[in-house]
C-alpha cells in the first residue's frame, strides 16, 4: 500500500489485448494449445492458457511489394514430422507458405485463380495443397515442387468446401450450384456429384465410406461414396453453418456413448446458436445445448455459429460475433469463453475481490467479464441496447452496476466461487439514454444515474438474503444537455455531475444543488474527487484539466497539454497526481502541485474512452475506439531501485579502478576504463603505458574485440587534436597492424586526414628548426669573420 502514496514516475506496459479475430477462417493446432485466426492482413495465433497473441504472420515488414499488407482471404494448417507450416492466400493472388516456427515466408508464388482463393485445404501427408476460388475451379498443387497439376472444374461459382477424403487420393469440393463434387487428385478426373441440397453446402465430413454434408438448406444429408447414393435426408429447421465429426470414444451428457451405437455421429450448429448431436443413420437427435453463450441470430435463416472444431473431447464454437466457446462434451459446461473482437470500448471498471476482474461496456448490449488472468469471459446479457457506462461499489466489490441505451439500469451479482453473474435488480424510470451511472463510495447502499434526458437520479439499492431491489428515491433536472459523467465523493456527502452544456455541478446527496463549475469552453466528458483534498478535477473537450476548490467553487488550476478532448481521469498518489486519457490516443500524468506533465503514455490508435485504476494503484487499463486493452503496471518502485542499483555500481566501479591506478596495474585498469566509458582515465593510462610499446601493445591486445572498438573510436577523437596525437597515433598503428577490429572506410578517411595533417606540421616544424639552427651556427661565425 506504500506505492499508492507515492509519485508516480513511470508506467509500463504489462500486456495489450487487442482484436485477433475478425472472422472468416479459424484453425486449431495439433497440440490443442492454440488457435490460429484470421484478422484483416495478419493470421495471429493464440495462446489458449493466457489468452494473448503469440505470434502473428503478418507481410506487413516484407520486403515484397506485391504481398505487402495484402488481406488474408484464407488459410490451411499443415503439421507433420518434418515441420509446421502454414499456406496463407491474399487477395492479391499470392500464395505464401509460412514456417509456424520461424514466422517467416519460405516460399510465395502467384494462385492463377482469377478472383481472390475462397478455400486452402492440404492432404494429411503434406503431399497436395487444394486451393479453391472463386472463379468456379479448384486447383491440385504439388508441394514438392509447387507445381499446379490439375485445373479442376465443374464447382460453380465461389468455393464454400474444400476438403481432401483421408487415407484416399480424392478432393470434394462444393460451390454456389449446392453440388458436391470430388475429384482423384491422380488424374484430375470427376469421380462423384452428389446432388440433395438446395442451398450452399457448408460442412462435410467422412465416416469409413459415408459422407455426412450439412448447409443452409436446414438439412443433413448422409451419402453412400460408393456409388453416390443419398441414404438419409435429416430436416433441422435451421440453418446450418458448422459440423464435426464425433470419434467413438466420445461421452456425452447423461453418459451417451457414442462408441457403442452404429454409425456416425455429428454435432451441428447454426442459427440457433446452439450445438446440436444426432445419430444420422437413424436421424435421431440425441442431445441439445441448453446453456450456449452464442446469442442467436436475430432474422430468419441468419448465422450464429460460424464454425465448430473439435479438439480431445473439447469442442469450440465459433460464432457471428467473433466469439469463442469451448465446451467439454461430457457436460457441455463453458470453460473458457474468448473474444475475438470488442468493437469499440466505451467503459472499463476492475470488479471483483482483489480487481480479479475487468467488465467491459462496448458497442454491444451484452456486458464483458474479463478474468484477468487468462482472460476467459462471462457474456452478461440482460440489456436491449447498447451499453454506455459501468460501475463496481468500492464497499461491495461482487457488485456490478450498469447503463444502457435502453434507459435501463442493472444491478449485477457476481459470484467468483461458481464462475456466474446474476442480474439481481433493474431501474426502469429515465427517459433516455443512461450514459452515466455510479455507486456510492462508503457502502453499497445508493445508486446514482444521468442519462440524455438531463435528469440525475438517486436508487436506493435494498438487500434482502441475496435479494436486490432498486428504488428510485431522489430525481433532479440537473442540465441543459445530456450528462456525461457522475462521480461520488469519498465521505458520500456530495455529488458531482459532468454535462455537454460546458458545466460540472456539485450536488448534496439527496441532489439539492450546491453550484455549478463554470470555465470549460466546451463540453464536460468528467469529474472526479480527490481522495485527499477538497478539491474535484473536470475534464473537457476544450483540451484542458481544470481543478476546482469545493469550499468557494472557484478554478485554482488549469493544466493544458491534450491535443483533443479529455475524456477521463483519476486521481493518484493520494491525490498528488493525476492520470487522463483523451481524444488523441494518449494518457498524460501530471503532477499537481507544479501543474506539470510529468508522463506521457502512447498505447493507442485512436480515443481513449475508458480508464480505471486498481484500488492499490499499482495497475491500470484503457480501452478505446480501436478495440484495445492495454494493461499499464506502475514501474516507479523498479525504476528508482534500478537506478539505485546503478549508482552503487558505478561507485564500487570507480574505487575499483582507482585502486587499479594507485597500484599501477594499468592493463586492468584500462579495460575496466573503457568499460564504464571513462575516456579521461583511459587516455592517461595510455600515456602512461605509451612509455613502454610493449606494454602498450600487450594492454590493447588483451582487450575484447567491442572494447578494442571503443578505444579505437577514442583513437580517432584525439586523433584530431594536436595534445593527444601522440597516443592516437599509437592506438592506430596497432588496429592496422595486428587488432582485430577493422577500420571502416569512414574512419580510415578521417584517421589518414588528421595524420597527414600532423606529418605536415611536423615536417614545418622540422624545416624551421634546422632554419633557427643554421642561423645560430652562422651567427656564431660573425665576431671572427670581423
Amino acid at each position: 500500500m506504500a506505492s499508492r502514496f507515492k509519485l508516480k514516475e513511470s508506467f509500463e506496459v504489462e500486456s495489450q489485448h487487442a482484436a485477433f479475430f475478425t472472422g472468416n477462417q479459424i484453425a486449431w493446432t495439433s497440440d490443442g494449445t492454440s488457435f490460429l485466426c484470421q484478422d484483416g492482413a495478419k493470421v495471429n495465433m493464440l495462446e489458449l492458457e493466457s489468452g494473448k497473441v503469440t505470434t502473428t504472420f503478418c507481410t506487413s515488414s516484407s520486403e515484397d511489394e506485391d504481398i505487402k499488407d495484402d488481406p488474408v482471404t484464407a488459410f490451411a494448417l499443415s503439421e507433420d514430422e518434418f515441420g509446421s507450416y502454414l499456406f496463407v492466400s491474399y487477395r492479391s493472388g499470392l500464395i505464401a507458405k509460412w514456417s509456424r516456427t520461424e514466422n517467416e515466408i519460405l516460399r510465395s508464388w502467384k494462385s492463377v485463380h482469377k478472383g481472390p482463393v475462397a478455400r486452402i485445404a492440404v492432404d494429411e501427408d503434406a503431399i497436395y495443397l487444394a486451393t479453391g476460388g472463386s472463379d468456379s475451379k479448384v486447383r491440385i498443387w504439388e508441394l514438392a515442387n509447387f507445381n499446379c497439376i490439375h485445373s479442376l472444374k465443374g464447382c460453380q461459382g465461389v468455393t464454400s468446401v474444400l476438403k481432401f477424403r483421408p487415407n484416399s487420393n480424392e478432393i470434394f469440393a462444393a460451390g454456389d450450384d449446392c453440388k458436391i463434387r470430388s475429384w482423384s487428385v491422380s488424374n484430375g478426373a470427376e469421380i462423384l456429384v452428389l446432388e440433395s441440397h438446395f442451398s450452399q453446402v457448408t460442412a462435410i465430413e467422412f465416416y469409413e465410406n459415408q459422407l455426412v454434408s450439412t448447409g443452409r438448406d436446414s438439412v443433413i444429408c448422409l451419402w453412400n461414396l460408393d456409388g453416390g447414393a443419398l441414404l438419409k435426408t435429416i430436416p433441422t429447421y435451421e440453418s446450418m453453418e458448422g459440423m464435426v465429426l464425433l470419434p467413438a470414444s466420445c461421452v456425452l451428457p447423461g453418459n451417451y456413448h457414442v462408441g457403442s451405437n452404429s454409425g456416425p455421429h455429428v454435432a451441428v450448429a447454426g442459427e440457433k446458436g446452439v450445438v446440436r448431436v444426432w445419430q444420422v443413420e437413424k436421424a435421431k437427435e440425441i442431445f441439445v445445448q441448453s446453456n450456449s453463450q452464442i446469442s442467436p441470430s436475430t432474422e430468419p435463416g441468419g448465422l450464429a455459429v460460424t464454425t465448430l472444431m473439435l479438439h480431445d473431447n473439447v469442442l469450440a464454437m465459433v460464432g457471428v460475433d467473433h466469439t469463442i466457446a469451448l465446451h467439454t462434451l461430457s457436460d457441455f459446461e463453458c470453460q473458457r469463453l474468448l473474444i475475438g473482437y470488442c468493437d469499440e470500448i466505451l467503459d472499463i471498471v476492475y470488479c471483483g475481490k482483489g480487481d480479479t476482474c475487468l467488465a467491459v461496456a462496448s458497442n454491444s448490449p451484452d456486458i464483458k467479464l474479463y478474468r484477468l488472468k487468462d482472460m476467459h469471459c462471462l457474456l452478461l446479457k440482460g440489456h436491449t441496447d447498447l451499453v454506455l457506462a459501468l460501475s463496481a461499489s468500492p464497499s461491495q466489490p461482487n457488485l456490478l452496476a450498469s447503463s444502457a441505451k435502453d434507459n435501463t439500469v442493472k444491478l449485477w451479482l457476481i459470484d467468483e466461487e461458481v464462475g456466474k453473474v446474476a442480474c439481481v435488480a433493474s431501474g426502469e424510470r429515465h427517459t433516455g439514454s443512461i450514459g452515466a451511472v455510479v455507486f456510492s463510495q462508503t457502502s453499497a447502499e445508493w445508486l446514482y444515474s444521468g442519462a440524455q434526458d438531463n435528469c440525475i437520479k438517486a436508487w436506493k439499492i435494498k438487500e434482502n438474503e441475496k435479494e436486490y431491489s432498486l428504488t428510485p428515491v431522489h430525481s433532479a433536472i440537473a442540465h441543459d444537455k445530456e450528462i456525461n459523467g457522475l462521480c461520488v465523493s469519498p465521505n458520500d456527502k456530495f455529488v458531482a455531475s459532468a454535462s455537454q452544456d460546458k458545466t460540472a455541478k456539485l450536488w448534496n446527496a439527496d441532489l439539492t444543488l450546491i453550484g455549478a463549475l463554470r470555465g470549460h469552453k466546451r463540453g464536460v466528458w468528467c469529474a472526479r474527487f480527490s481522495s485527499a483534498d477538497q478539491v474535484i478535477a473536470t475534464g473537457s473537450a476544450d483540451c484542458t484539466i481544470r481543478l476546482w476548490n469545493l469550499a468557494d467553487l472557484t478554478c485554482i488550476k488549469t493544466f493544458e497539454g491534450h491535443d483533443a478532448s479529455v475524456l477521463k481521469l483519476e486521481f493518484l498518489a493520494s491525490g498528488l497526481q493525476i492520470i487522463s486519457s483523451a481524444g488523441d490516443g494518449l494518457l498524460k500524468l501530471w503532477t499537481i502541485k507544479n501543474s506539470e506533465c510529468t508522463l506521457t503514455l502512447d498505447g493507442h490508435d485512436g480515443r481513449i474512452w475508458a480508464l480505471a485504476v486498481q484500488a492499490d494503484q499499482t495497475r491500470m487499463v484503457s480501452g478505446g475506439s480501436d478495440s484495445k486493452l492495454v494493461v499499464w503496471r506502475d514501474t516507479t518502485v523498479e525504476k528508482q531501485e534500478k537506478t539505485r542499483q546503478e549508482m552503487v555500481e558505478k561507485v564500487e566501479q570507480d574505487q575499483t579502478l582507482s585502486n587499479l591506478m594507485h597500484n599501477q596495474m594499468y592493463e586492468s585498469a584500462l579495460e575496466l576504463s573503457l568499460q564504464l566509458n571513462r575516456p579521461k582515465t583511459t587516455l592517461k593510462i595510455i600515456q602512461i603505458l605509451s612509455q613502454e610499446k610493449d606494454k602498450l601493445r600487450g594492454a590493447v591486445k588483451k582487450l575484447n574485440p567491442e572494447l578494442q572498438e571503443s578505444l579505437l573510436q577514442l583513437a580517432l577523437k584525439w586523433n584530431s587534436n594536436t595534445r593527444n596525437y601522440t597516443e592516437a597515433q599509437l592506438i592506430l598503428e596497432f588496429m592496422l597492424t595486428e587488432g582485430s577490429v577493422q577500420l571502416s572506410a569512414s574512419d580510415l578517411a578521417q584517421a589518414l586526414a588528421f595524420t597527414n595533417k600532423h606529418f605536415q606540421r611536423l615536417s614545418q616544424l622540422r624545416a624551421d628548426l634546422h632554419f633557427l639552427t643554421y642561423t645560430a651556427s652562422r651567427m656564431a661565425l660573425l665576431p671572427d669573420e670581423m
